[in-house]
């Protein structure tokens, strides 16, 4: 198969959706149910029906295995954490990419106090040198840098009921999204919030911090912001 695609699942408490998204945001499967009484928080085994009918209607449709999915989540065991903080750039900004290490150093010291979650998003509200003038010099060795910092994580033992779910079909987690962050980009009612997750993973907020770079077509506001010194 020629085409890209990348498979999504949306889990809502009486709502689930996956469906298969090519790279021009074009879906091409999608198979939804909205359940009355129960919850999946009620009866787990609810999410497991609707993968059993549907997993394989997906893989036969593309003639292919789905080896991972992409996971949309709305859960109450989601935190936001904020955070205001200096940060010293000790290093040529020529040197490719090197300022990720401290944004995951700030990321890992976080968790370190919070280790019952992982982290979904890191977002950069503001950042701004130590010169009232904003004036950078040509290197940003050795400047201080004022940044806020939104962390949302989830926790650790929710998302490992979702990994023991999907290994059940050999399909591993490729991106986590907590649900009311990726709705926050949603235009208008009739945009359809698995194709806004695909668009954030292809860079839709510049000021999402994405370690792994996976499938990034935009350069995000802070790549922007230390390019201008290279």
């Amino acid at each position: 198969m020629d085409k890209q695609i990348n498979f999504f699942l949306l889990i809502r408490p009486k709502h689930f959706v996956i469906c298969a998204i090519d790279e021009n945001y074009e879906i091409l499967f999608k198979e939804e149910i909205f359940l009355n009484n129960e919850t999946y928080l009620s009866n787990p085994d609810i999410i497991k029906k609707f993968l059993d009918e549907n997993i394989f209607k997906l893989e036969k449709k593309f003639n292919l295995y789905i080896e991972d999915i992409n996971l949309i989540i709305d859960h109450k065991n989601f935190i936001t954490i904020n955070l205001s903080l200096i940060n010293n750039f000790r290093y040529s900004s020529k040197q490719n990419d090197i300022y990720f290490n401290d944004l995951s150093n700030i990321k890992d010291s976080v968790l370190k106090n919070n280790n019952n979650y992982e982290l979904t998003h890191m977002i950069i509200n503001k950042i701004i040198n130590d010169k009232k003038d904003f004036v950078i010099e040509p290197d940003v060795n050795n400047q201080n840098f004022f940044l806020e910092i939104r962390m949302i994580c989830l926790k650790k033992s929710t998302i490992n009921i979702f990994k023991e779910t999907l290994l059940n079909y050999q399909i591993s987690i490729k991106n986590i999204f907590c649900f009311d962050y990726v709705n926050s980009f949603k235009t208008i009612q009739a945009d359809n919030i698995l194709v806004v997750a695909y668009k954030l993973i292809n860079g839709l907020n510049s000021n999402e911090i994405n370690f792994s770079k996976k499938n990034s077509k935009k350069i995000g506001f802070f790549e922007k912001f230390f390019k201008i010194f290279s």
